[in-house]
């Protein structure tokens, strides 16, 4: 039996202590901070993705006492008997994921989603029967403390600015973190995302076919997945049910025009007196932003703000010309309304007032306009998570409009 210190009592550490309590090992959870003492019969560390490693109390002592420091992610590898495949980027991993299962399911795999979304890895790992395939998003936080992370195949979809407040290198060091999904995957199965054209990519496009090693497969017109990032979404997850079920390529073009993406993602949801709205709650950083407006019909009525992740904004000024006019909310305002007054575009802040903003937003908008909610930043300076912040959006909307 080893003693298993498990760093922080969210969902990803319980997780790990229920996996550790299941391999036979004796798990104590722990809240990393100041004070908190490295147990002295620890004979392992898990921490949680929330845990920074060089932020971490227990860090230091656990390199001086020779004790292993791995993350949740790492751990459960270790106890999982199955397939994974991984994906990672700044953008799209949850749309890819889903995908990616929804493929799998419906060629016959056993495969669950797991990581950033679904379960948590430690507790696919500790399930009494494993799936044949983990298909598992994979965050920076995670990947900071793998260490024989080991997936079949692996998607670096792209890389934008994001999270530069957790890493003193900044953006590179967020890149450098993203990469190491890669360190011990084959190299035919590292899947560089169409955001890098200087890869080689068996899956792209000819116009809207989808074509595999050249030859057309799929009108991407035809299904829900036609926007330029979803577009880079779809080859991803092609690629993934390529290494796993090959011999059943040619059920693709079926399986994808069924598939419907996820909500909180550029998600249409209401209208009301010609205007249209949509909840992108789920896009947390500048360049999912980008994309956002680049996808819904215009003129749009931006909702931006939120938690200040230290990310660069500027990207934003590519699409101004499509903004009618800009709605603050929240901690992170200043940087935002910077690059839209110097792009011309009206920008109104209100503060930590989520309603008043919505209605701000509302009373902008004209007929034939778009409302969207795409905040460019975290959630957590006034809600729960993304989730929540577009249930939020989506409730007001509705009640009021």
């Amino acid at each position: 039996m080893k003693k298993v210190t498990v760093l922080g009592g969210g969902v990803s550490g319980k997780a790990a202590a229920l996996l550790a309590r299941k391999s036979g090992d004796e798990p104590l959870i722990l809240n990393d901070g100041e004070g908190v003492s490295l147990p002295p019969d620890s004979q392992l560390i898990v921490a949680s993705p929330g845990v920074h490693p060089l932020r971490s109390a227990l860090y230091k002592a656990a390199a001086a006492s020779g004790i292993e420091f791995i993350g949740e992610m790492e751990y459960a590898f270790r106890n999982f008997k199955g397939r994974i495949l991984a994906i990672t980027g700044t953008n799209g991993k949850t749309t890819t994921t889903e995908l990616t299962l929804f493929l799998l399911q419906k060629a016959g795999v056993n495969a669950v989603a797991a990581g950033n979304i679904g379960l948590p890895l430690s507790e696919v790992a500790a399930a009494e029967k494993q799936p044949a395939v983990a298909v598992v998003e994979v965050s920076s936080f995670q990947l900071e403390l793998i260490d024989t992370f080991r997936p079949e195949a692996a998607v670096l979809l792209n890389l934008e600015s994001d999270h530069e407040d957790r890493y003193a290198g900044g953006f590179e060091e967020y890149c450098a973190v993203k990469k190491k999904i890669f360190d011990h995957v084959a190299p035919e199965n590292q899947i560089w995302g169409l955001s890098f054209p200087e890869k080689k990519h068996r899956v792209n496009y000819s116009g809207d076919m989808l074509t595999i090693d050249g030859q057309e497969i799929l009108d991407v017109s035809e299904t829900s997945l036609a926007a330029p990032h979803n577009r880079e979404n779809l080859a991803a997850a092609v690629e993934l049910f390529l290494r796993i079920v090959p011999e059943k390529v040619e059920i693709l073009p079926h399986i994808v025009r069924d598939f419907r993406c996820g909500k909180h993602r550029i998600e249409f949801f209401y209208e009301s007196r010609g205007v249209r709205f949509y909840d992108d709650s789920k896009g947390t950083n500048p360049s999912a932003v980008a994309a956002a407006v680049n996808s819904v019909p215009g003129p749009v009525i931006l909702l931006a703000g939120g938690l200040d992740k230290g990310m660069d904004f500027s990207i934003l000024a590519e699409v101004a010309s499509k903004v009618r006019s800009v709605v603050l909310y929240g901690q992170c305002q200043e940087p935002i309304a910077r690059v839209f007054r110097t792009a011309g575009v009206p920008v109104s802040q209100c503060g930590t007032d989520f309603e008043n903003a919505i209605d701000t937003a509302v009373a902008l908008a004209h007929k034939g306009d778009t409302v969207l909610l795409s905040p460019g930043c975290a959630s957590m300076d006034m809600f729960k998570n993304y989730q929540e912040r577009g249930e939020k959006f989506k409730e007001i909307v509705r009640k009021k409009f």
